[in-house]
C-alpha cells in the first residue's frame, strides 16, 4: 500500500496517458488532493475500494472525484446500520431528483453527489443472495457485474505456485481458491 500522492504516482506508473481507472482507499492522507486531480486534471475514473472508510469519508470522495466503488462488500469495512461505510454510499439519491425536490442552488452544488457506480462479484462465494439483491435494487443501473477469476480457473484442484502478485502457493478446491494454509 502506497501513500497517495503525485510522486507515488508517477513512482509506479510513470507517465499516467494510459491509465484510466484507479481505486483509492480515500481515508489515507493525500488522497481527496489526488483524486480531484486524477478525476478533473487527468481524466482518470477514480473508483473507492480496499478501504476502511467512513460514509462521510467516501461522501467527500464522490464530491472530489471519485465515481465508482471497487467489488462492494468485499475489501471494506461492513455496511452496518448506524455505520454504513463505503457501501452505504450506493443508496445516495440522484442529484437530478434532489435538484427537483429541493429546486434550490443548495442542491446544485453537490450536497449529495451522484450515486457512484459500484461493482459486485455476483459469484455466489462473495456475496449471499440477499446482499447481492439488496445492492442491485439500490441503482441497478449503476451496478457493474465483475468476477474474482484468478489465473487457477480452469485448472485442476490442488496446490499451485504463487505468482508475483500473491508470491504463496495457493490451494484450488473447486470454484475457492485460498492461500496455503489460511481460509484467505
Amino acid at each position: 500500500m502506497q501513500i497517495p500522492s503525485q510522486s507515488a504516482l508517477s513512482d509506479i506508473y510513470g507517465t499516467t496517458s494510459s491509465i484510466e481507472l484507479v481505486t483509492i482507499g480515500p481515508e489515507l492522507p493525500g488522497s481527496t488532493d489526488l483524486i480531484a486531480d486524477l478525476a478533473k486534471s487527468r481524466n482518470i475514473r477514480v473508483s473507492l475500494g480496499h478501504s476502511a472508510a467512513t460514509y462521510a469519508t467516501g461522501h467527500a470522495a464522490l464530491n472530489s472525484g471519485a465515481t465508482c466503488l471497487t467489488h462492494v462488500f468485499n475489501a471494506m469495512d461492513p455496511l452496518h446500520h448506524r455505520s454504513p461505510g463505503l457501501a452505504g454510499l450506493i443508496a445516495l439519491p440522484s442529484s437530478s431528483s434532489s435538484e427537483e425536490a429541493n429546486g434550490n442552488e443548495r442542491a446544485k452544488a453537490k450536497v449529495n453527489p451522484e450515486p457512484p457506480y459500484y461493482s459486485i462479484i455476483a459469484d455466489g462465494i462473495h456475496l449471499h443472495p440477499s446482499t447481492l439483491t439488496l445492492a442491485f435494487r439500490s441503482h441497478p443501473q449503476k451496478c457493474i457485474l465483475i468476477t474474482d477469476s484468478v489465473e487457477l480457473a480452469g485448472l485442476p484442484d490442488g496446490l499451485h505456485q504463487g505468482n508475483a502478485q500473491i508470491p504463496h502457493q495457493q490451494r484450488k478446491l473447486g470454484n475457492r481458491v485460498t492461500i496455503e494454509g489460511t481460509e484467505t
